[in-house]
């Protein structure tokens, strides 16, 4: 089987890289990157010493470049990881999300690609109050508290619809907070990671009562693995772990596990004046398609700080 990843580059892009190629051996796979990260290409590590990989640098909203690699390529399946505009929270900067993924559909429908998956998050459920007993399914209509995820939630819509219209194999997975090795600095996890390393104040993002349902990568990476084999096309499938933490208390499970004074903590702006959940219910996956998370808490978070203890040089000159 051939997969093309378009935004292959990125942290969850290029885990699902590395693990495909473990689990997958036998696989060719294609990475499409237009590298506008400053990460560029680090993430993709070791997936260069195999034969059957190939980085190509395109940019998905490039419709005609993107028809002209599926016509050489000829994937059985593509896999949409990119993603702009988190960070940089803007209309402009978030709209990419959908104009990308138009483009890459038309691509795909103009080349017949057998299959396409979309990646993309539960944020566009937007959140809860801490402890409201309300679960967040699959037929929850988004509910955006950010431009990254409304251009999220309008970009799973156009997915659906170019399944129906074109008669596409098209599946969607949401997924909740993601962290593990070689994701980019400015995230929660790393930030306090590195921060703690230099012995730094620590960001605790608005009042650190923030609630955060956590999948290590490894986990999402297999979740997309039995989406493409197992998924019904149109479906959505969230991706979550029931690994429930707040803010304050993941930075605190990493100082102690660093050995690491908690003390110096520095509050920065959060998402608004309220706490918020940030969750989804996962049952739909857990029961069709018999996926469970592996990897706990404190597993997943002893091999993402001994990841950034042992790659300084990856992450040093990124801050």
């Amino acid at each position: 089987m051939k997969i093309l990843a378009a935004g292959g580059a990125g942290f969850v892009g290029s885990n699902f890289i590395l693990y495909w190629q473990k689990h997958h051996p036998w696989d060719h796979l294609v990475c499409v990157d237009a590298l506008k990260r400053r990460m560029g290409l680090r993430g993709l590590g070791a997936a260069f010493e195999v034969p059957s990989f190939a980085f190509i640098e395109a940019d998905i909203s490039d419709q005609k470049t993107m028809e002209s690699l599926l016509k050489v390529e000829k994937p059985d399946v593509v896999i949409n990881f990119a993603a702009q505009g988190r960070v940089r929270d803007t209309p402009e900067a978030c709209m990419a999300n959908v104009t990308g993924t138009v483009r890459l559909l038309s691509a795909c429908a103009a080349c017949k690609v057998p299959r396409y998956h979309q990646v993309s998050t539960a944020e566009v459920y937007g959140t809860l109050a801490p402890g409201d007993e309300h679960q967040i399914y699959e037929t929850e209509g988004p509910n955006p508290e950010s431009f990254y995820a409304a251009s999220k939630a309008a970009a799973d819509d156009f997915v659906l619809a170019f399944g129906k219209k074109h008669r596409l194999s098209v599946t969607i997975s949401r997924c909740t907070a993601n962290y593990g090795p070689a994701q980019y600095p400015n995230a929660l996890i790393p930030k306090t990671i590195i921060e703690a390393l230099h012995n730094q104040e620590l960001a605790v993002p608005g009042t650190g009562q923030n609630l955060r349902d956590w999948v290590y990568i490894d986990d999402h990476c297999r979740a997309i693995d039995r989406i493409l084999f197992n998924g019904e096309a149109g479906e959505i499938y969230n991706v979550a772990s029931g690994t429930e933490k707040r803010d304050i208390e993941t930075i605190q499970t990493i100082c102690d596990a660093l050995g690491k004074a908690s003390g110096a903590l520095d509050n920065v702006p959060g998402p608004g004046p309220d706490d918020k959940w940030y969750t989804a219910n996962a049952d739909k996956i857990h029961d069709k398609l018999n996926w469970t998370p592996r990897t706990s808490w404190e597993s997943g978070i002893k091999n993402t700080y001994e990841w950034y203890l042992h790659h300084m040089d990856w992450w040093e000159d990124q801050q």
